[in-house]
């Protein structure tokens, strides 16, 4: 116990060395190197007794089914207490990504009291004055579009969980611009019953700001899906076109490299043929330059 205790001294004494660094535009934090860790904040001024803590964590209740590296958890050794709220925050600078889009994703795992104790993932497009929920928001589905189930932080996740959200248009409905900060807030909290059970873990957790190219255009976010989605070979991507508008469609590998494009789209659905594509990640982008209507999408080959 006092090695653990010792390594959550270090690990706190590198964050705040760290904290005088520049932040980093895109990150993968794994926590098991120091890259990009000057871009956490485990809020200890407005939650003195924070029990977010980075580490190896040693807690009987966890099994081989959680995630087994160094990770961010609520208390590296203890169980976590009643009427606890703690918070810790991820910060990053937006490059050319909030014109276009990003990709945000993490492992979790989740052992808590369903319900009455739970964590859940904020977003802030001003620096901390508003906060959307991102797990819970009905207001903007066509900005934070989730490629996996929406994580579920309460109750027994099972094992260590993924999850992965494409979160588009900030620029044309936040007003984001390069070099804004983009805020993530972190928050786990209990209630009055001390209930023993280990809390959340979060490891590998990544944001990537995809970049077509330069443009300060605001665009209307314009909804759309894709199936099969992994494929093989051919996708169908449906889009709302009541009007039946003419729509552009563009294919760009994770590199910004463009691999298709297809022009005077004017139904509300279009097949790709992917056979030749190698197994990989890839973007799609939906666009009428005229009415200024735009929509982003993912999808994964598998052969």
């Amino acid at each position: 116990m006092k090695k653990l205790l010792f390594l959550s001294f270090i690990v706190a004494m590198k964050i705040q060395f760290l904290a005088g660094q520049p932040l980093c535009y895109d990150y993968w934090i794994t926590f098991d190197s120091p890259y990009c860790l000057q871009n956490i904040t485990i809020d200890t001024t407005s939650y003195p007794n924070n029990i977010w803590q980075i580490g190896h964590y040693n807690k009987p209740g966890f099994d081989s089914s959680a995630c087994l590296t160094k990770v961010i958890i609520t208390d590296t050794i203890n169980p976590y207490p009643a009427n606890d709220t703690s918070v810790f925050y991820i910060r990053s600078l937006a490059n050319n990504g909030v014109y276009d889009m990003l990709w945000f994703s993490a492992d979790y795992y989740v052992q808590t009291d369903s319900l009455k104790d739970y964590g859940k993932i904020e977003f802030s497009p001003d620096n901390g004055t508003t906060w959307i929920d991102i797990i819970a928001d009905t207001v903007y589905p066509l900005v934070f579009q989730w490629q996996t189930p929406k994580p579920v932080l309460t109750g027994y996740s099972g094992y260590c969980n993924w999850f992965d959200v494409m979160i588009s248009e900030l620029h044309s409905v936040f007003d984001l611009d390069y070099g804004d900060t983009l805020t993530f807030r972190y928050t786990f909290i209990s209630d009055s019953t001390q209930d023993n059970l280990c809390g959340i873990i979060f490891d590998n957790i990544s944001l990537y700001q995809w970049v077509e190219g330069i443009s300060k255009i605001r665009y209307t976010p314009v909804k759309s899906t894709i199936h099969p989605n992994p494929s093989a070979d051919f996708l169908t991507i449906e889009f709302d076109n009541p009007a039946f508008e003419s729509f552009e469609l563009s294919v760009y590998d994770i590199h910004s490299k463009l691999l298709l494009k297809n022009d005077h789209i004017i139904t509300n659905s279009i097949v790709i043929n992917a056979q030749s594509f190698p197994q990989g990640t890839y973007i799609y982008k939906l666009i009428n330059p005229f009415s200024k209507k735009r929509s982003w999408g993912k999808f994964v080959i598998k052969k």
